[in-house]
């Protein structure tokens, strides 16, 4: 695999021209590229401009309506029902993830779902962007099906991600960030463009036998929910609830709409009158990663540190992939001819 280092600036204009070319208006097209870049920024690449490729073609099947703005609904006291109008889903996840802040403000906690908004990216953003507020939050969405439930061999669930985040002062937020599968799909996108192999346990192939060919997912195969039975059990739990109380629907009925069923939980811990709850969280972060590593020379981490870091790290010139970034340019040429 050969990695480029390609400068932030070119990789944000280089996405924002392809999402301007697909006719989103400039704020908009920002955001998405924004959000896609500084994936590839904390090293989650499968969100990335890698899904540029994927995004033109939900433009181009009438999927996606690069125009329309998300809007609420419905509102109920702390409750918001976002409907992303079928829009780019980062611009109406920041949306909602706004509209729970909001709330978790003015009644100490809020909570607000997001349907009809498409793939929102990297949850954990959004987890940030709430922590930044001073909000704490419990952030989960549904997917399209691509995960077989444990015992069985059918795509019957989504990767479901599920993250929380916990601001912590003076430094960047603890934020908990995972897809229910053993891996996010958009991994296998990106070990395919670099012809490597994945780790074993993650997929099964049509027949229900594990493999290591990232292609024997795309051949009919499936992933597995990570931790066998508990994974799935936390998989089908975001299903059901992310699923049907967004409104979007469980990926397998025949109601599902295509994209992500978000659910946002926002907490003000001042709200509570837990007057130590900055100091406890501090002291408690501090404390696990003063703590003895297993090997020498390691250090232990907390949610959240490794991405901060890659962050700083990546913040001029940032590594993608040679085949996506050449697939990249070619589809902005295209688009631009």
């Amino acid at each position: 695999m050969t990695q480029l280092l390609v400068p932030a600036h070119e990789l944000l204009a280089c996405a924002t021209d392809i999402l301007r070319d697909l006719g989103t208006p400039a704020a908009p097209a920002h955001d998405v590229a924004e959000s896609l870049v500084q994936a590839n920024m904390v090293g989650h690449e499968s969100h990335g401009v890698v899904r540029l490729l994927e995004y033109t073609t939900f433009v181009e099947r009438g999927v996606l309506d690069p125009t329309a703005e998300p809007q609420v609904v419905h509102r109920s006291g702390a409750v918001a029902v976002v409907d992303g109008n079928h829009g780019w889903g980062q611009v109406a996840a920041r949306f909602t993830a706004d509209q729970a802040a909001q709330a978790a403000h003015e009644f100490g906690v809020g909570v607000a779902v997001l349907r009809n908004g498409n793939h929102i990216g990297r949850i954990g953003e959004y987890a940030e962007r709430m922590a930044a507020d001073g909000i704490a939050s419990i952030i989960f969405c549904n997917a399209d099906p691509t995960v077989a439930p444990f015992g069985g061999k059918e795509r019957m669930l989504g990767t479901n991600p599920f993250a929380t985040g916990i601001p912590v002062q003076g430094e960047h937020p603890f934020v908990m960030d995972i897809a229910t599968a053993t891996v996010a799909e958009g991994k296998l996108r990106v070990a395919r463009a670099a012809g490597m192999a994945i780790e074993p346990g993650a997929v099964i192939d049509a027949e229900g036998n594990d493999s290591t060919d990232p292609n024997a997912f795309y051949d009919g195969g499936a992933l597995r929910a990570f931790g066998g039975h508990k994974g799935y059990a936390l998989s089908a739990f975001i299903e059901l609830l992310g699923g049907a109380l967004s409104g979007n629907h469980p990926s397998v009925t025949s109601r599902y709409r295509e994209g992500n069923g978000v659910v946002m939980i926002g907490i003000d811990p001042g709200a509570f009158a837990a007057t130590d709850f900055a100091v406890d969280v501090r002291e408690t972060v501090h404390a696990l990663r003063a703590s003895a590593p297993a090997r020498p020379g390691t250090s232990v981490l907390i949610p959240g540190d490794i991405e901060a870091s890659l962050r700083a790290e990546r913040s001029e010139r940032v590594p993608v992939n040679d085949n996506i970034w050449a697939d990249v340019l070619a589809l902005r040429e295209r688009l631009a001819a």
